[in-house]
Protein backbone atom coordinates (compact mmCIF):
# COMPACT_ATOMS: atom_id res chain seq x y z
CA UNK A 1 0.00 0.00 0.00
CA UNK A 2 1.53 3.18 -0.49
CA UNK A 3 0.18 5.03 2.56
CA UNK A 4 0.88 2.41 5.67
CA UNK A 5 -1.81 1.56 7.32
CA UNK A 6 -1.15 3.34 10.41
CA UNK A 7 -0.75 6.62 8.40
CA UNK A 8 -4.59 5.47 6.66
CA UNK A 9 -5.61 4.73 10.19
CA UNK A 10 -4.68 7.18 12.59
CA UNK A 11 -4.67 10.29 9.70
CA UNK A 12 -5.61 13.48 12.38
CA UNK A 13 -5.79 16.24 9.14
CA UNK A 14 -8.96 17.52 8.25
CA UNK A 15 -9.36 15.15 4.44
CA UNK A 16 -9.37 16.63 1.09
CA UNK A 17 -13.06 15.38 0.64
CA UNK A 18 -15.43 13.65 2.02
CA UNK A 19 -19.15 12.31 1.93
CA UNK A 20 -21.72 10.97 4.02
CA UNK A 21 -23.41 7.77 2.32
CA UNK A 22 -25.86 5.09 4.38
CA UNK A 23 -24.78 1.52 2.99
CA UNK A 24 -27.83 0.29 1.17
CA UNK A 25 -29.09 -2.89 0.94
CA UNK A 26 -27.90 -3.63 -2.59
CA UNK A 27 -24.67 -3.25 -1.30
CA UNK A 28 -24.61 -5.48 1.32
CA UNK A 29 -23.20 -9.70 0.91
CA UNK A 30 -25.72 -12.50 2.49
CA UNK A 31 -23.81 -12.00 5.23
CA UNK A 32 -25.59 -8.39 5.97
CA UNK A 33 -22.30 -6.78 5.66
CA UNK A 34 -20.28 -4.66 2.65
CA UNK A 35 -19.78 -6.32 -0.45
CA UNK A 36 -16.08 -6.15 -0.83
CA UNK A 37 -16.34 -4.20 -4.38
CA UNK A 38 -18.47 -1.64 -2.64
CA UNK A 39 -15.32 -0.13 -0.54
CA UNK A 40 -13.82 0.19 -4.16
CA UNK A 41 -16.68 2.00 -5.60
CA UNK A 42 -17.22 4.48 -2.50
CA UNK A 43 -14.06 5.49 -2.97
CA UNK A 44 -14.68 6.05 -6.85
CA UNK A 45 -17.20 8.05 -6.15
CA UNK A 46 -15.31 10.47 -3.45
CA UNK A 47 -12.90 10.47 -5.86
CA UNK A 48 -15.29 12.05 -8.71
CA UNK A 49 -16.46 14.40 -6.42
CA UNK A 50 -12.99 15.52 -5.86
CA UNK A 51 -12.32 16.27 -9.98
CA UNK A 52 -15.50 17.76 -9.95
CA UNK A 53 -14.61 20.18 -7.23
CA UNK A 54 -10.78 20.51 -8.77
CA UNK A 55 -12.90 22.24 -12.23
CA UNK A 56 -12.54 18.48 -14.13
CA UNK A 57 -15.76 17.56 -15.80
CA UNK A 58 -14.25 14.19 -16.42
CA UNK A 59 -17.89 13.40 -18.65
CA UNK A 60 -16.72 16.32 -21.10
CA UNK A 61 -13.05 15.62 -21.55
CA UNK A 62 -13.95 11.92 -22.08
CA UNK A 63 -16.34 12.70 -24.59
CA UNK A 64 -14.22 15.05 -26.18
CA UNK A 65 -11.00 12.98 -26.07
CA UNK A 66 -9.07 15.67 -24.36
CA UNK A 67 -8.17 13.16 -20.83
CA UNK A 68 -8.46 10.03 -19.40
CA UNK A 69 -7.89 9.21 -16.33
CA UNK A 70 -7.36 5.34 -15.71
CA UNK A 71 -6.97 3.18 -12.85
CA UNK A 72 -3.98 1.74 -12.89
CA UNK A 73 -4.12 0.04 -8.98
CA UNK A 74 -6.29 -0.18 -6.08
CA UNK A 75 -6.14 -1.86 -2.92
CA UNK A 76 -8.43 -1.89 0.64
CA UNK A 77 -7.95 -3.37 3.80
CA UNK A 78 -11.11 -4.15 5.72
CA UNK A 79 -10.93 -3.10 9.60
CA UNK A 80 -14.09 -2.57 10.87
CA UNK A 81 -17.38 -3.93 9.25
CA UNK A 82 -20.06 -2.21 7.58
CA UNK A 83 -23.54 -3.68 7.83
CA UNK A 84 -26.90 -2.40 5.83
CA UNK A 85 -27.95 0.80 7.04
CA UNK A 86 -24.84 2.19 8.57
CA UNK A 87 -23.73 5.63 8.18
CA UNK A 88 -20.18 5.64 6.48
CA UNK A 89 -18.09 8.64 6.17
CA UNK A 90 -15.90 8.19 2.93
CA UNK A 91 -12.69 10.21 2.92
CA UNK A 92 -9.98 11.17 0.84
CA UNK A 93 -7.25 11.80 3.33
CA UNK A 94 -3.67 12.20 1.32
CA UNK A 95 -2.31 12.78 -2.38
CA UNK A 96 0.67 12.62 -3.83
CA UNK A 97 0.86 13.97 -6.75
CA UNK A 98 3.66 13.13 -9.90
CA UNK A 99 4.21 14.50 -13.11
CA UNK A 100 1.53 12.26 -14.84
CA UNK A 101 -0.18 10.23 -11.70
CA UNK A 102 -1.55 10.94 -8.36
CA UNK A 103 -2.17 8.39 -5.54
CA UNK A 104 -4.73 9.26 -3.42
CA UNK A 105 -5.51 7.85 0.53
CA UNK A 106 -8.78 6.86 1.57
CA UNK A 107 -10.27 6.64 4.25
CA UNK A 108 -14.22 4.50 5.40
CA UNK A 109 -15.32 5.29 8.82
CA UNK A 110 -18.10 4.32 10.89
CA UNK A 111 -18.78 6.90 13.52
CA UNK A 112 -15.24 6.89 15.32
CA UNK A 113 -14.74 3.62 14.27
CA UNK A 114 -12.36 2.95 10.65
CA UNK A 115 -14.06 0.69 8.57
CA UNK A 116 -11.71 0.51 5.88
CA UNK A 117 -8.61 2.01 4.05
CA UNK A 118 -7.22 2.10 1.01
CA UNK A 119 -5.76 3.81 -2.01
CA UNK A 120 -5.64 4.05 -5.56
CA UNK A 121 -3.39 5.28 -8.47
CA UNK A 122 -4.75 7.03 -11.25
CA UNK A 123 -2.40 8.07 -14.35
CA UNK A 124 -3.75 10.85 -16.98
CA UNK A 125 -3.82 10.38 -20.26
CA UNK A 126 -4.43 11.82 -23.58
CA UNK A 127 -7.83 10.89 -24.45
CA UNK A 128 -7.27 9.96 -27.99
CA UNK A 129 -3.99 8.82 -27.93
CA UNK A 130 -4.00 7.36 -24.41
CA UNK A 131 -0.32 8.45 -24.25
CA UNK A 132 0.45 9.61 -20.44
CA UNK A 133 0.34 13.39 -19.71
CA UNK A 134 1.08 15.77 -17.24
CA UNK A 135 -1.49 15.64 -14.57
CA UNK A 136 -3.74 19.27 -14.75
CA UNK A 137 -3.07 21.86 -13.52
CA UNK A 138 -6.85 22.34 -11.72
CA UNK A 139 -6.30 19.62 -9.91
CA UNK A 140 -2.67 20.40 -8.60
CA UNK A 141 -3.99 23.61 -7.78
CA UNK A 142 -6.75 22.12 -6.03
CA UNK A 143 -4.76 19.70 -3.61
CA UNK A 144 -2.00 21.88 -2.88
CA UNK A 145 -4.79 24.09 -1.61
CA UNK A 146 -6.85 21.56 0.33
CA UNK A 147 -6.32 21.12 4.11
Amino acid sequence: MPFSRDELIGFEKKPIIEQLRAVKFQDVDAAGTIFFPRVLEYMADVYQELLARAGIDVPRVLREKTLAIPLVHAEADFVTPLFFGDQATVQVLVARVGTKSVVFGHRIKKGDAVAAIGSTVHVFVDGATFRPTAVPDALRDYLSSAP
